[in-house]
């Protein structure tokens, strides 16, 4: 009987022993369990807040490139100083800022034809700024613009691979074309950056090509597409800025020049205090529209009627 007893004790002992082996092992795997959805847990929250993170960085960066782009408008003037000149019809090299309305300058045609074209417009017309121009120079000649300000430019050398950019992504090696009434290619040999007094940015009637300073660039410049087309992009804004300003060009062909210098010293001021016609530029249509519409049905009635009337 006692070696009975303590078989049944031994045997009671041993599951005992083993129920908590059991309840030990379970409660490992339950806290493995919890440290598993507890990893979970962190690697999700370290997840989560990686993209928090990177979302916060993006909208800081669009907040920065927003800010960047008010500055570049409130303070873009693309434009040439006043000592650049243009060469008139009747033969007179004149300066910018003593450019006028209706005077006929010099530019070029798409087949390198030279033209004699109207300017209608002014971009800007301040003879006072100081601002800083990227001095292009080649062998003959230097041309003086503000960074934003398109020229002409080859890689080939050739007229016919001409392409529009800005004046800060032309690189010494380039082609661009200079002479007075044909043009021919020239290698850049420098690009400088200095500082000089006036901006001046005249538009005229005909091609958007302008010889200045006898080098081949555009009246146009950077405008309300420039934030949105890339830069690799950017050789399409001349014509599409050409199409932009065609209500005035018409405008100045109905009204004349003496209308056009009464516009442009009518214009609102921009926010650093000076005339700017491009800003101008849909307060000018909006105001003058029904004297042009005017304009416009009076030169379809005859003469023989228009008394009558």
């Amino acid at each position: 009987r006692r070696r009975a007893a303590l078989r049944r004790r031994r045997l009671a002992l041993a599951r005992r022993r083993a129920a908590a082996r059991r309840r030990h092992a379970a409660a490992r795997r339950r806290a493995a369990a919890i440290r598993r959805r507890l990893a979970n847990h962190r690697r999700q929250l370290a997840a989560r807040l990686r993209r928090l993170a990177a979302a916060r960085r993006r909208a800081a960066a669009r907040r920065r490139a927003a800010r960047a782009r008010r500055h570049r408008r409130r303070h873009r003037r693309p434009c040439f100083p006043g000592h650049a000149t243009v060469l008139l019809q009747t033969g007179e090299r004149v300066r910018m800022d003593h450019l006028k309305h209706g005077d006929a300058v010099l530019t070029m045609s798409a087949d390198l034809q030279p033209e004699y074209s109207e300017v209608f417009f002014f971009g800007h017309r301040d003879a006072a700024a100081v601002a800083p121009f990227l001095c292009i120079s080649t062998a003959a000649k230097e041309l003086c613009l503000t960074g934003d300000h398109f020229l002409l430019a080859s890689d080939s050398g050739k007229w016919s691979d001409a392409y529009s950019l800005r004046a800060r992504q032309v690189t010494v090696g380039q082609t661009v074309f200079q002479g007075d009434t044909s043009l021919s290619g020239a290698k850049v040999l420098s690009v400088q950056e200095r500082f000089h007094t006036g901006l001046f940015n005249p538009y005229v009637m005909g091609s958007h090509v302008i010889v200045v300073d006898g080098v081949a660039a555009s009246t146009h410049s950077s405008w309300f597409l420039c934030d949105v087309v890339p830069d690799r992009y950017s050789y399409v804004l001349p014509a599409l800025y050409d199409l932009a300003f065609a209500p005035a060009r018409l405008a100045y062909n109905l009204m004349g020049k003496e209308w056009a210098a009464d516009v442009q010293d009518r214009l609102p001021l921009d926010g650093t205090g000076r005339k700017s016609a491009v800003d101008g530029y849909k307060v000018l249509l909006s105001s003058e529209l029904p004297a042009l519409m005017h304009k416009a049905l009076a030169s379809l009635v005859p003469s023989s009627l228009r008394s009558e009337l």
